[in-house]
């Protein structure tokens, strides 16, 4: 079945209407098979909520002696501890019970039901999630994502203090049957204690000093890793390291001081939101403290081994992706129809003098170096961003259509309202018949550069193209340039956005859930999607995209037409979410990108997993 049936198919499925519960109230409540509660109140809203609270009642009382084996609190607190869990499956199945409701306001009667086998159900659905987020963080760990790594474990972990049968969960890894409550604490452990971490930079600014911090795990550098600093009075916000890129900033007279305090982020709090099953769980039971997150950096070497060998790797990350075309003078020359060597040298002064305009915050004074779009984007990440220049560049240059992408510059930014400090290496784009900058982006970290450009299948100009299609895609959401993301959707663009549809309604006030839970697909026209774009970059100050992981697959006909498949967490001022992203993108003439596909789904399809190019 090709994705436009199996799109019709699901909206018409959304619309079929399940015939009514024939039993009645009285024998509900004889029956042994169900829970149930009921409410009277003003309006119907009033009366569910009762309704639904003798419910999470009735089965809270009923497990209670499944959770004695999983936490210490006894009496009414004991009672209060499992029935604020069972709440937790409220915003899921539970909430989805089957209702009859009579009368009218101000008398209003409704009576929720739900069988008892049903119940298991959705605990069968969080385990499942558990072992989920157990095999992402496991794929992280892989990649060096230790951020990843981390978030995965510690939800997983902490989703399984929802389930009453925590201790009998087991997951099979390296054909070993593994408790999940052993399991996971030691490898969030082992994941912290592998971390090593060294100041490999020092600056002095008024008031402060800037230390650059490498970070590896087992010897190489970390592809992500968040974590919090001691200033000297008060702990940071979280803040992002990327391939093995940190800082961290002590307050006042640092002459003192021998080491740098660090906490190694594992709860990720402040990402909750993305995951409703998360925040529910996270905010009802206690916190579980790993104490290997506390390190303490020396401060008494300035480049130390550790450090010397995150550099040595991430030299080594640079000329693989690169596929060996880097040159001693480190001017880079990738193949552009046909490979065109790059002097580089020509633009180091202007770079230079960008650099020192940033450390010295006189933006203004290199104002000559752009172009009038480049300019108000560097405005926007750089001056808004009260960047900090982490690490010192090490340029690559490389042709690209009429440009040349000068890369990396390694920043740190902090953006107001953004609870979140992170590292970014940004990509200059120069137009050579101008002598000027016209566009920045952010670089995709060191290993996603690498997993594309290992398609040797393809022309090293195609897999530059997808790179730089992608850091474009990415940074335009950052900076919410509406203009441009509209410009780079075809006017015909097919757009589906999936959302979680677990509520069947019946007739005569039931409602029905004994069913499977849905993916709805919604289609927008490019019109609709830009409109609803623009509401969400006026309502919101900052628009994050993460990209976890990401595949690449070229279409059989048509030329340079290519299907990318993201997994991505969204995060922004006032939402936040997680699914999978699939562009269809055009990329025939480089420099006017056309997206012909773009769809968005919270979870994999059960019938064929993720959309990819083969689906359409």
């Amino acid at each position: 079945m090709n994705v436009i049936s199996k799109y019709v198919c699901v909206l018409i499925g959304c619309f079929c209407i399940q015939s009514a519960s024939s039993q009645t109230v009285d024998q509900i409540k004889q029956s042994p098979q169900y829970y149930w509660g009921e409410g009277v109140g003003k309006t119907t809203n009033l009366a569910d909520k009762d309704a639904l609270s003798m419910l999470i009642g009735s089965i809270s009382v009923n497990i209670q002696s499944e959770f004695t084996q999983t936490t210490t609190q006894q009496g009414n607190q004991f009672t209060d501890y499992v029935n604020s869990l069972v709440t937790t499956y409220s915003t899921a199945t539970i909430k989805n019970t089957e209702i009859m409701s009579w009368g009218e306001e101000p008398n209003v009667h409704v009576f929720r039901f739900v069988k008892k086998a049903e119940v298991g159900r959705i605990f069968a659905e969080r385990e499942h999630k558990i072992k989920e987020f157990v095999e992402e963080a496991r794929i992280a760990e892989a990649k060096y994502q230790i951020a990843d790594a981390l978030r995965y474990y510690y939800w997983g972990l902490m989703l399984l203090q929802s389930l009453p049968n925590a201790q009998s969960i087991t997951i099979d890894v390296a054909d070993k049957n593994q408790k999940l409550d052993v399991f996971i604490p030691r490898q969030i452990n082992e994941l912290l204690g592998n971390l090593n971490f060294a100041v490999s930079g020092k600056q002095a600014e008024e008031h402060l000093t800037l230390y650059t911090l490498d970070m590896t795990y087992k010897n190489r550098a970390v592809t992500n890793c968040d974590y919090a600093f001691f200033d000297g009075r008060n702990w940071s916000l979280v803040t992002a390291a990327k391939d093995g890129h940190g800082i961290a900033e002590l307050v006042g007279d640092t002459s003192s001081h021998k080491t740098i305090r660090l906490k190694i982020e594992y709860a990720f709090e402040n990402e909750w939101k993305i995951d409703n099953e998360v925040h529910d769980v996270l905010n009802k039971v206690d916190p579980i403290i790993f104490k290997k997150s506390y390190v303490d950096v020396s401060l008494t070497k300035s480049v130390t081994k550790i450090a010397e060998q995150a550099n040595s790797e991430r030299e080594h990350s640079r000329k693989a992706r690169n596929n060996g075309t880097l040159q001693e003078n480190t001017v880079e020359a990738l193949p552009a129809k046909p490979l065109q060597p790059v002097d580089g040298t020509v633009y180091l002064s202007m770079l230079q003098r960008i650099e020192t305009a940033i450390r010295t915050k006189t933006y203004e004074s290199v104002s000559d170096c752009f172009t009038t779009e480049g300019y108000a984007m560097f405005t926007q990440l750089v001056h808004n961003g009260n960047a900090v220049i982490v690490a010192k560049p090490a340029y690559s240059f490389t042709k690209f259509e009429d440009g040349v992408l000068v890369r990396s510059l390694p920043m740190r930014f902090s953006f107001s309202n953004n609870r979140k400090v992170f590292v970014e290496d940004v990509v200059f784009n120069i137009s050579p018949s101008e002598g000027k900058i016209r566009s920045l982006s952010f670089a995709l970290s060191a290993d996603a550069c690498k997993d594309i450009m290992k398609y040797d299948q393809w022309g090293e100009y195609s897999r530059l193209a997808i790179i730089n299609f992608i850091e474009t895609y990415k940074t335009a959401y950052a900076l919410k340039r509406l203009d441009y993301i509209e410009s780079i959707f075809s006017d015909n663009a097919l757009i589906i956005v999936g959302k979680m549809v677990k509520n069947q309604t019946g007739t005569d006030n039931v409602r029905l859930t004994y069913l499977p839970d849905k993916i709805k697909m919604t289609q927008y026209t490019k019109q609709q999607y830009i409109r609803q774009l623009n509401t969400v970059f006026k309502s919101n100050e900052y628009v994050n995209l993460k990209f976890t992981d990401m595949s690449v697959k070229k279409a059989g006909v048509g030329g340079e037409i290519y299907g990318i498949q993201l997994q991505q967490d969204y995060f922004s001022t006032t939402y936040g979410d997680k699914g999978y992203l699939f562009l269809m993108v055009d990329l025939n003439k480089t420099e006017e990108p056309t997206i012909h596909i773009r769809t968005w789904q919270p979870e994999k399809d059960p019938e064929f997993g993720v959309y990819d190019i083969s689906n359409f």
